[in-house]
């Protein structure tokens, strides 16, 4: 089939929902139904795809929305709720206020520290939904939280769960994991530096915003990035992130402390003490350790049955796998159904309700409204998983991929990590775009004579810009503060941050490759 009307193809259903959510300004709920509905239409017709495939394709997109991803975002959710209204979310604000009222510091905490913190545990949109919340309880405005939430949201994700996207394209290429999650950490070093200044001129609306916090933003990067490429290197794909990103939030309280100045520059970005008392929700504080409880039993249990090998083992065995595809190369599901965050998440919760005494039908009343609150995002993220699903299974993405082989040639490494961008802005995941376009990104390394671990490891790097514009993100970020039909201005917003983040990993991904 003509490589030209294959990419027109495989270009189509991405097109429509930048159209639809950047232009038209469909809210995701629309837009999505939309490009699955262009997905399979063109699957069925210029494709010759049987309709069983087609069918089975998007089925399978779906449940795999369902589980693990939707389960995790609705536990999340709930744990959040179940905080506010315990009162530990009034204690940790009166925590995060203790070491600074500066937005801009308060940001590098919880959207890059606390944040990396549960991608490193968690992943699926959590450090996206959780930060955010706070930081609109803390006083920010919904539509920036989201923005900066999504744009921390990016460095800290190839080692996301426990090192799981890592491992999956070592799984998909044979390259050894400590090997690609070391190369991943060099790639992303300067864009771990960078990214906290972004956040801290979106958080004060331009450059002039790091006067009176430079060095603090640079050292909540370089605390992360540090780390990150020394235990990458010295002890493995796991931890770089969980462990990177609580240095970094030891270290930006500590320079909070230490560096910032209470002048007059620095009062314009402090949230008044007026604010504060207006944000709280009337729900009276609780001690630290009853705040902190179901956070600290949410990294106990994940990081325990993620490390401990026979707990992990025993667990990951009450499991189904099965096919779903009806065509040819159906790929195996495997639904964990202990092991996997949204599960123990809601385990944390349950123990958190018998230590503190909260009675169960509290609990599943905040999930009750919780589940009744999130048909939108619902629907938006089972149509664009199931519309990933069957770009995959039709060749769709594949066209995309080999045409920028074929047009780059030997300049291949200086474009190899587009298609991880586009492989996660399509898909959502980097641990599916992993899988997707692993072994194509290392079969071209090999037939241009260039490094195989090197190219492979930049479609994940990459991924990590793909990530702060994937609908599917944006639309767990919309769950944040009442946002619904705004995707587009979102990805707006964060699309120039995604683009800079990609060129940069293009130009290391070359001249580490030459």
């Amino acid at each position: 089939m003509n490589a030209l009307f294959m990419l027109c193809v495989g270009v189509a259903p991405i097109a429509w929902l930048f159209l639809a959510l950047c232009v038209f300004r469909m809210p995701g709920h629309a837009a999505g139904p939309g490009g699955l509905l262009i997905a399979a239409v063109l699957a069925l017709s210029a494709l010759g795809r049987a309709p069983a495939e087609v069918g089975t394709a998007a089925l399978e997109g779906a449940i795999f929305a369902l589980w693990p991803i939707l389960l995790v975002v609705i536990a999340a959710m709930v744990l959040y709720k179940y905080s506010v209204e315990t009162g530990g979310m009034e204690t940790i604000k009166s925590l995060l206020t203790g070491i600074s009222r500066d937005k801009r510091v308060l940001a590098l905490i919880l959207a890059w520290g606390f944040g990396g913190f549960l991608e490193g545990i968690a992943g699926f949109g959590v450090p996206v939904l959780i930060p955010g919340s706070i930081l609109v309880a803390l006083g920010f405005n919904p539509m920036l939280a989201v923005v900066v939430c999504l744009v921390a949201n990016s460095a800290p994700t190839p080692f996301a769960a426990i090192g799981i996207p890592v491992s999956a394209l070592s799984g998909v290429t044979g390259i050894d994991a400590g090997v690609l999650g070391s190369n991943v950490a060099v790639q992303l070093f300067i864009p771990c530096v960078i990214m906290p200044f972004f956040l801290v001129m979106l958080v004060g609306g331009g450059v002039r915003a790091l006067k009176g916090v430079t060095l603090i933003t640079l050292i909540a990067g370089v605390s992360f990035a540090l780390p990150m490429l020394l235990i990458s290197r010295f002890i493995g794909p796991e931890l770089p992130t969980l462990l990177g990103s609580i240095c970094a939030i030891v270290c930006i309280s500590l320079a909070g402390k230490r560096f910032y100045r209470d002048d007059e520059h620095n009062r314009k970005y402090q949230i008044p003490s007026a604010q504060l008392l207006k944000e709280g929700n009337g729900a009276a504080p609780i001690s630290v350790f009853q705040a902190c409880l179901p956070f600290a039993l949410v990294l106990i249990i994940v990081t325990a049955t993620s490390i401990i090998g026979p707990v992990k083992g025993a667990l990951s065995k009450i499991s189904i796998d099965t096919i779903i595809y009806s065509g040819d190369n159906g790929h195996t599901l495997n639904f964990a159904l202990l092991l996997t965050p949204g599960m123990l998440i809601i385990i944390s919760l349950v123990i958190a309700c018998l230590i503190q005494g909260v009675g169960f039908s509290r609990l599943l009343r905040i999930a009750a409204g919780t589940l009744a609150e999130s048909r939108k995002t619902t629907v938006t993220i089972i149509t664009i998983i199931a519309m990933a699903k069957i770009m995959d299974y039709s060749g769709m993405t594949d066209a995309i991929a080999l045409t920028l082989i074929a047009v780059f040639a030997g300049m291949y490494p200086l474009v190899a990590p587009v298609i991880g961008m586009l492989g996660t802005f399509i898909t959502g995941s980097d641990t599916t775009c992993a899988i997707l376009f692993g072994n194509l990104q290392a079969g071209a390394a090999r037939a241009i004579g260039a490094y195989p671990a090197w190219i492979a490891s930049a479609n994940l790097s990459a991924a990590a810009a793909g990530k702060m514009i994937s609908p599917q993100s944006v639309a767990i970020g919309l769950r944040i503060g009442g946002l619904d039909g705004r995707e587009g201005e979102i990805i707006r917003q964060t699309l120039k941050y995604a683009l800079i983040c990609t060129g940069i990993i293009c130009l290391i991904t070359y001249f580490g490759s030459v």
